[in-house]
């Protein structure tokens, strides 16, 4: 199970640094008052990577205290 905790970390993260270069992108051609609406999407991606983060340290630490006791 660690190693799918860990892709899907690694994926959302990936997601999220693609989706703010597509972001900035569409700033870069269509200007900030149509452009910026992209953010919400790096924004939803980087919260996504940061539970993920926190849920697979827990679950980490969780199967290490259960394989000492």
């Amino acid at each position: 199970m660690r190693k799918v905790h860990r892709f899907m970390e690694h994926f959302w993260l990936a997601v999220a640094i693609g989706t703010a270069l597509a972001a900035c992108w569409s700033i870069v051609v269509y200007g900030w008052k149509e452009g910026s609406q992209w953010l919400w999407f790096p924004v939803i991606a980087m919260g996504m990577w940061t539970m993920r983060r926190l849920v697979r340290g827990k679950l980490e630490a969780m199967d290490d205290r259960a394989r000492k006791g």
